[in-house]
């Protein structure tokens, strides 16, 4: 017997070996947040499937489609995923938020629905009208300097993590009986532990204050905040086993996402369950932009004035057991798109035109501080109708913001300088990109850089200006314009270098590893002209070089800023609830092939 025992384990330890290396071998770079990072670049900076190279041969094609929602009998379109591999065993996943308040733990590799979860709202029948679904995706917490997309074995800010173990169970019998008791112990737990104290005169968990919020120039309370943090600390994640108890442990993970009732949930990586009790966040109906988590702080930004619910930008302390909120509004124009982050932490929020209150904003890119939300810079000018968020780059030894205006031309600011002394002067702007009629109508630009050159990528809906050229062929409908960031003696300028020809409504594109994905989302049918679906479009990001096309693939639109890539794919989601998923043939179809 003793032979066959030494089989066993010989066996056992090569399977744990395989499934450790499968797992942390399984190519592409993460996307732990919308538009990729903190800096909202939608930049994937080094993925080892997809490369200019890769793109330009044959094997690029659509790898599964998934109809979510259908046994619920939910259908809509989806928020951009975000990343969660080295969850589970053999599973990469993405979580992604969808129609009827609906969240999904989806298997990267074949589509399969890991776990499903319907967000129950605080009385959901008296929620404004307008308040629609879920409204912008969910986010993990991520790392300031973008290691994220430029490490393909990067994790979210947390534990290193130390191996897997399978969190699933067999097929219909849901989780295994100590994940759930793990997690119900988690959000079970009360808020604040018996027996602490909450400082006198700061809010209950997780509310705002009474009321419209806060002006900047108002005294804000920072965010209770805890010092003694064990090391790799992610908020609302059950803590690690101390210490790790072999190798197929697992890394502490969640996922934080915001419902219709303004209610911030912490969602387990494993099965989407509540690992905390939901904490009040945004106003009930509120419609709000990508959020970003950094450190031990959430930020979103409201905008649409449904339910009455101001423009405004609010933070949500993650660490502090009561959760408190503090909010800024703009008390004018409203707010474009979704915060960026600087390196050193400050935020950035881009404000349109609009009538200014008192100390209010408009036209302007206002740079807060992290924690209170006070004013700290700002840029403005009066023509500067801002229809993006900032994005961050930067340049030499410059931390450069760029955003785009709604007649297309893109400006540039000095981020430790907002509009210089008289906050109203630009490092750089672009001519107006967008022709008669056309306009930027997404809120947010992407950019990437390369051999010390940026490029600036933005989606104009309608022909395009006469200066600007036409590398792809006329684009009536719309475009991706192209701009060269550069530098003569320190001084910076923005030239157009290539546009990716007609793309119908075309969405915010993303980069991989030099890769430009364009989507042209698609339009519904007209008295005189049909209805068109959404078609995925790759690029040389370098030349304009159009590598390859979607083609009809998608009979369906495109839901708006549902597209994003991770581990080796790119994801494009429509309105009618399928979810596309684009990738390289590999080792995945070990298994039956999943369509």
């Amino acid at each position: 017997m003793r032979a066959p025992r030494w089989s066993l384990l010989a066996l056992a330890c090569i399977v744990s070996g395989s499934v450790g290396l499968a797992q942390v071998g399984r190519g592409g770079t993460r996307w732990f947040a919308p538009l990729a990072d903190a800096q909202r670049t939608s930049w994937v900076r080094v993925d080892d499937k997809i490369s200019v190279a890769a793109l330009s041969r044959p094997g690029f094609a659509e790898q599964w489609q998934a109809r979510l929602g259908r046994a619920a009998g939910v259908s809509g379109g989806f928020g951009q995923g975000v990343t969660a591999s080295g969850v589970t065993l053999f599973v990469p996943m993405s979580v992604v938020t969808g129609a009827g308040d609906r969240v999904y733990g989806l298997d990267n590799d074949n589509g399969f629905v890991v776990w499903e979860r319907a967000i129950d709202l605080e009385e959901a029948a008296t929620l404004p009208a307008c308040a629609g679904a879920v409204t912008a995706a969910a986010t993990r917490i991520v790392p300031l300097d973008a290691s994220a997309t430029a490490n393909p074995l990067a994790r979210p800010a947390g534990p290193p993590g130390v191996g897997y173990r399978t969190q699933l169970g067999r097929p219909g019998e849901g989780a295994p009986v100590d994940v759930v008791r793990r997690q119900a112990q988690a959000a079970a737990r009360p808020a604040t532990p018996p027996g602490s104290a909450v400082a006198a005169g700061s809010p209950t968990a997780g509310t705002p204050s009474a009321g419209v919020p806060a002006a900047s120039s108002a005294a804000a309370s920072t965010p209770a905040t805890t010092t003694d943090r064990p090391p790799g600390f992610i908020p609302g994640a059950p803590p690690p086993p101390s210490p790790p108890t072999g190798a197929l442990a697992r890394p502490s993970g969640v996922v934080y996402v915001i419902a219709r009732d303004g209610r911030l949930r912490v969602l387990g990586l494993t099965s989407g369950k509540d690992l905390q009790r939901p904490a009040r966040f945004l106003p009930r109906g509120a419609r709000w932009t990508a959020p970003v988590a950094v450190d031990t702080t959430l930020y979103a930004a409201t905008t649409g004035a449904c339910g009455g619910t101001p423009d405004a930008v609010w933070a949500i302390d993650l660490d502090s057991d009561a959760k408190p909120v503090v909010s800024w509004p703009t008390n004018g124009g409203p707010v474009a798109g979704p915060v960026a982050v600087t390196s050193d932490g400050r935020l950035l929020v881009a404000v349109g035109a609009g009538t200014v209150n008192g100390d209010g904003k408009a036209n302007a890119i206002v740079a807060l501080d992290p924690k209170t939300l006070a004013v700290t810079d700002w840029f403005t000018r009066p023509d500067a109708d801002f229809a993006t968020g900032p994005s961050v780059f930067r340049q030499g030894d410059r931390e450069i913001v760029a955003a785009a205006t709604r007649d297309g031309r893109v400006v540039l600011l000095d981020a430790a300088s907002l509009g210089g002394a008289d906050h109203a002067t630009s490092l750089a702007t672009s001519i107006p990109l967008a022709g008669k009629g056309a306009s930027v109508t997404r809120d947010a630009i992407a950019l990437w850089q390369q051999d010390a050159t940026t490029q600036i990528l933005v989606p104009v809906s309608g022909p395009l200006a006469t200066a600007v050229p036409r590398t792809n062929g006329l684009a009536a409908r719309g475009s991706i314009v192209a701009l060269a960031v550069r530098e003569t003696s320190g001084t910076l300028a923005l030239e157009p270098v290539w546009t990716s020809g007609p793309l119908t409504a075309p969405a915010t594109p993303l980069i991989v590893n030099g890769v430009v994905f364009a989507l042209g989302t698609g339009a519904p049918a007209r008295a005189d002209v049909a209805a068109t679906g959404a078609t995925l479009h790759a690029f040389d990001g370098i030349t304009g070089k159009r590598l390859w096309s979607s083609g009809q693939t998608m009979s369906g639109r495109a839901s708006t800023g549902s597209l994003w890539s991770g581990l080796g794919q790119v994801y494009v989601g429509t309105e009618s609830g399928t979810l596309h998923v684009f990738g390289v043939d590999d080792e995945r179809y070990a298994i039956p092939r999943r369509r």
